[in-house]
């Protein structure tokens, strides 16, 4: 292992890399609603949509929706899916409920929820690999299988996009995916990687080089250039 000062930084890079690992192999399983090759394509068209003609145009229009045409898509997934990649990728802080809607009536919300977390999930880790001058990972193996298409228990209308788990003792970052329990895991074990480690966050328990003020200012910086309204 490289050090740098007492080498905490190289060895949580190294961490974190580890942990990627293992969740990206796990992102080309099939999933409940999409296949293990469906979700495959879900990963190279978010990294298509950073070069394609059509998010750029949009991105720097005053009204994006007003732009028409075709995303350079690489998969043949269905084009309310790849337009929701592609829009969630480039454009997210202008995403409107009556554009996810329209999304939503044609290929389910389920759907679009497993969709959004795996792309979620994707846009982090190759950041992660971005930010530090790392190659990004080869697009997982497609798992076999057939989405089961199981609609979980106990979610309903909270008043968000979609239908969410009515638990409210669990975090809003978590029921956001809760109609995709399995997907829902992966985004979990990252956001505690990068983030809250589980229960440490509830306890304070801090054993990080940088302090909680520090991850917090971090956090909220990102969530404001992101134009996140959470």
């Amino acid at each position: 292992m490289t050090m740098t000062n007492d080498g905490t930084a190289v060895e949580q890079i190294e961490a974190l890399q580890t942990g990627h690992a293992q969740i990206w192999g796990r992102l080309g399983q099939c999933g409940t609603w999409w296949s293990g090759s469906d979700r495959v394509d879900a990963i190279a068209e978010g990294r298509q949509a950073l070069c394609c003609d059509l998010c750029r145009v949009r991105s720097e229009a005053l009204s994006p929706m007003m732009v028409l045409g075709q995303h350079d898509a690489v998969s043949n997934l269905p084009d309310s899916a790849v337009d929701l990649i592609h829009r969630l990728t480039t454009d997210p802080g202008r995403l409107s409920k009556d554009w996810a809607s329209q999304i939503i009536n044609v290929i389910t919300e389920e759907a679009y929820v497993e969709l959004v977390t795996v792309i979620c999930i994707q846009y982090v880790i190759d950041s992660f690999n971005r930010c530090l001058g790392l190659p990004l990972r080869e697009l997982p193996l497609a798992g076999g299988g057939t989405p089961n298409r199981i609609r979980p228990e106990g979610v309903g209308d909270v008043g968000a996009w979609v239908s969410q788990g009515l638990d409210k003792s669990l975090a809003n970052v978590s029921r956001a995916a809760s109609l995709v329990p399995e997907t829902e895991t992966l985004w979990r074990e990252l956001v505690q990687m990068h983030y809250s480690r589980g229960p440490e966050f509830a306890d304070l328990v801090w054993n990080r080089a940088l302090s909680r003020p520090q991850v917090e200012l971090l956090a909220s910086t990102v969530s404001s250039l992101n134009e996140c309204f959470y």
